[in-house]
């Protein structure tokens, strides 16, 4: 059983990666606080049992905060109940709805899910070790760092565990607690940061970078050709804020940069113009704005917005690297 449910989630998998879901995978460690009531056949008092064990999660979903997620788990624990040389053992297989909270460009996201399957489980009846299997729940959640895009520090699933072991025997049923934590990793879907008419552009130039060799292209005279972007003259004695450079990113002319949205916060330097503010500043290309004047910038359209009504000294706040660093520069008069 175990097998063709390791064989169903491994494929499961292929197929989400193969129709661009998003797919998030975790592994990691597991406790399991077994909470066994008072009964008759099992223990004359109640028993909490603390298996140790690990615990192995796949969900997969087309849309951004609903998904699929088939869970596997496995707990033991020695000695189980002062029975020297025999054990408790625990293995569970379920699946079931998962909802995604936060945006995926931000370092911390969150998840609740509800499941529903197969436990087995190995106790003590009087000396002797016992097996059951049933049905089992488990409701809860938890909350992911994303280091990256795609890898993360997952705390929990921290669930509320529901069992029916040795009911037909007469034991009451059994409410636990799953707590776990370990490494996720996120594949598939289209990077959240990434606009909308940003992926249309692309598609676009992809399509034109795959014309057929024999398509004919018609040359355009020289006095009509035009530039991919223009700049209109700004009024004598100022200077254009924002020009948009295809495939370059913004161009912020009053800080003499071009730069492009970070993965999670800032506005990224790509390019540093020759004679600029920047370049008089010693900013470098690679550096991620990151505040004006103290007041955070997020996107390069903040980082635009905030320099508009600047003039004279201005405060710069940079991460160059994983050192923060901040400039003063001087903006001309507007």
């Amino acid at each position: 059983m175990e097998k063709l449910v390791r064989i169903a989630l491994a494929v499961l998998f292929l197929l989400g990666i193969a129709s661009a879901q998003q797919v998030d995978v975790f592994g990691g460690f597991s406790d399991l606080n077994f909470n066994l009531p008072t009964n008759t056949i099992t223990s004359p008092s109640d028993v909490r049992l603390n298996l140790i064990g690990w615990d192995f999660a796949g969900s997969i979903g087309k849309f951004h905060h609903i998904s699929f997620e088939a869970d596997l788990s496995g707990h033991t624990l020695t000695d189980c109940g002062g029975n020297q040389g025999l054990n408790c053992s625990n293995f569970s297989f379920m699946g079931g709805p998962r909802f995604n909270f936060g945006n995926r460009s931000k370092k911390f996201t969150y998840f609740a899910h509800g499941l529903f399957g197969r436990d087995s489980m190995d106790l003590i009846v009087n000396g002797v070790s016992q097996s059951d299997a049933n049905w089992a729940f488990a409701a809860g959640g938890g909350v992911d760092y994303w280091v990256n895009r795609h890898i993360g520090i997952q705390f929990g699933p921290f669930d509320y565990y529901y069992t029916r072991h040795l009911y037909d025997d007469g034991v009451p049923t059994q409410g636990s607690i799953r707590a776990a934590a370990g490494i996720a990793f996120r594949f598939g879907g289209v990077p959240a940061m990434e606009p909308k008419a940003t992926r249309e552009a692309k598609s676009k130039s992809e399509s034109s970078s795959r014309r057929r060799p024999w398509s004919k292209s018609h040359p355009v005279p020289a006095e009509t050709q035009q530039p991919a972007t223009v700049a209109k003259a700004a009024p004598q004695g100022t200077q254009p804020l924002v020009v948009s450079v295809p495939g370059h990113g913004m161009e912020i002319a009053s800080l003499g940069v071009a730069v492009a949205p970070q993965e999670f916060d800032g506005a990224k330097i790509l390019e540093i113009l020759p004679g600029g503010v920047a370049e008089m500043a010693s900013l470098k290309a690679g550096d991620l704005v990151k505040s004006v004047d103290g007041k955070p910038v997020k996107t390069p359209m903040e980082l635009a917005a905030e320099l508009s009504d600047k003039s004279g000294k201005v405060r710069i706040g940079i991460l160059r690297g994983t050192v923060e660093i901040e400039t003063e520069i001087l903006l001309g008069a507007r």
